[in-house]
């Protein structure tokens, strides 16, 4: 069997020594390195495992490898392995706690409160001396990268004065290089519009400040015929030839890129467009983009509302997390329909009104304690929410969004948001052009497919007589018997 059908069979060793084995022949084997990230953002253990921490580190010396995923696993082995006698220069000198600092956002609430202990420790041994060991100094150099990373979310400490210590609890008075890259590369993004619509004209102001997401490097995909692949997913769709030419990809709400070069670079003779309201977002992903050498990639800067202005077709499309940012998500659908050829396919993602009831109650409790979206206003919501101040929050720190000031605000103080039940979805594309496929189910930072989903089995032995599993009223039924059924909405539509 291969790794991918123990895999499935959740035979995750066996699995797992498959992949490997793969790998040790073919080090670039993107099948494999996907398989194994997602086996290590699940492994967790009671006490530190050797073998594990080996393929963690193996894992963070690969550029290809998914280090968002992998960091779950890391995460866990750092805890449960951290000394009880706190010493700073053992910790200094753990590889995977460095490993990890310096390439993933930590997403754990006990070795968050860790890090700020170690952070502090760090700190003191810093001013201390003007020759501080060389560990510690590493050490620190690899705080203020996860403070980077997580956008100085951590609390700030004033006592701290401004210098080499201070680097781990604020950013420095001088911009970073790649800032500095990107202001210049915002001002050559095309623009396709004026933007005008009062919403998006706030949803932009919101992505200028804060670029969503913050992402450090492109994990590498197998290379997929994307039509073909979902041909065979939704048998049911409509056969269409666009030809031999490039697939004309668009990609609105393009954010920081992420989604957009994880296209660019894995789909099979693919030209993506990607569209944002946001000039700094658009930025950071022109950035990336010439760091990994894509060139099949272009960003223009405008509204949904005006993409019929760029006089062109696509053949795709993937929109996944913007819809329900927009005035009138409805308004946007139809403006991507209008630009998509016959027989295109669109992948929608969209928020679910019951998976979101938390993040309801915390901007009710947002607006009613006037805490702004300011750096200062997240960090004390994460103080309330992390305290337990906010008890009926705490699930928050679950949330993959809650460790990050751009994931954070994205989250919970969004300027505009809908969410949707499966009746909402119905109604959204009613008239609308689009043939509904199905829904889709991936599962972790991996974004590995799940196939053996409680929703879709749930479905097949309901509805024995509808194989192809995309009847919306049928799946409105059975939300309605089973609430909390979606964690959100990822779908898969085509233009009739």
């Amino acid at each position: 069997m291969s790794g991918d059908e123990l895999f499935a069979a959740g035979r995750f060793d066996e699995a797992m020594a498959a992949y490997r084995r793969v790998l040790a022949q073919d080090p670039g084997n993107a099948e494999a390195r996907m398989g194994l990230d997602a086996i290590l953002e699940r492994a967790r253990t009671t006490q530190p495992n050797a073998g594990l921490r080996e393929l963690l580190l193996q894992a963070y010396a690969d550029e290809g490898a998914n280090w968002d995923a992998v960091g779950w696993g890391a995460a866990n082995q750092i805890v449960v392995g951290w000394p009880h006698d706190n010493d700073l220069l053992k910790l200094a000198a753990d590889p995977l706690l460095l490993e990890f600092l310096k390439k993933s956002l930590n997403r754990d609430a006990a070795l968050e409160r860790k890090l700020l202990a170690l952070r502090r420790a760090a700190a003191e041994a810093l001013l201390a001396t003007d020759a501080p060991p060389p560990e510690v100094v590493a050490l620190a150099e690899a705080l203020a990268e996860q403070a980077w990373l997580n956008e100085y979310v951590w609390p700030d400490d004033a006592t701290v004065p401004d210098g080499p210590a201070s680097a781990m609890f604020r950013p420095s008075a001088a911009p970073r290089a790649e800032v500095v890259e990107e202001r210049r590369l915002a001002s050559e993004i095309p623009e396709i519009a004026p933007i005008v619509d009062a919403v998006s004209q706030s949803v932009a102001a919101m992505y200028e400040a804060n670029p969503y997401p913050r992402w450090t490097h492109l994990a590498r995909r197998p290379m997929v015929d994307v039509r073909a692949a979902l041909m065979r997913d939704f048998p049911h769709a409509q056969t269409v030839d666009f030809g031999s030419g490039p697939l004309q990809v668009l990609m609105p709400g393009a954010g920081t890129g992420q989604h957009p070069l994880t296209v660019a670079s894995s789909y099979a003779n693919a030209q993506v467009t990607g569209v944002d309201l946001s000039r700094a977002s658009l930025a950071y992903g022109k950035r990336m983009a010439g760091r990994y050498g894509i060139d099949n990639i272009e960003f223009l800067r405008g509204d949904i509302l005006d993409l019929s202005k760029l006089g062109r077709t696509f053949d795709h499309a993937e929109c996944v997390g913007v819809l329900h940012h927009m005035a009138d998500p409805r308004a946007g659908l139809l403006a991507i329909v209008s630009v998509l050829r016959p027989g295109a396919f669109l992948r929608l993602g969209l928020y679910g009104e019951s998976a979101r009831s938390i993040v309801v109650k915390a901007r009710r409790d947002i607006e009613a304690a006037r805490l702004p979206s300011t750096l200062d206003g997240l960090r004390e919501f994460r103080r309330k929410v992390m305290t337990g101040e906010w008890r009926r929050l705490r699930a928050l720190t679950d949330w993959e969004d809650f460790w990050s000031a751009s994931l954070l605000r994205d989250l919970c103080f969004h300027v505009q948001e809908h969410r949707f039940t499966v009746s909402r979805v119905r109604s959204l594309l009613e008239g609308s052009g689009l043939k509904f496929l199905g829904f889709e189910f991936n599962v972790g930072a991996s974004q590995r497919a799940d196939a053996g989903a409680g929703p879709l089995a749930l479905y097949a032995s309901r509805f024995r007589n509808e194989p192809t599993l995309s009847d919306l009223a049928s799946w409105e039924q059975l939300e309605r018997e089973k609430s909390g059924l979606f964690p959100g909405y990822a779908f898969v539509c085509q233009k009739e």
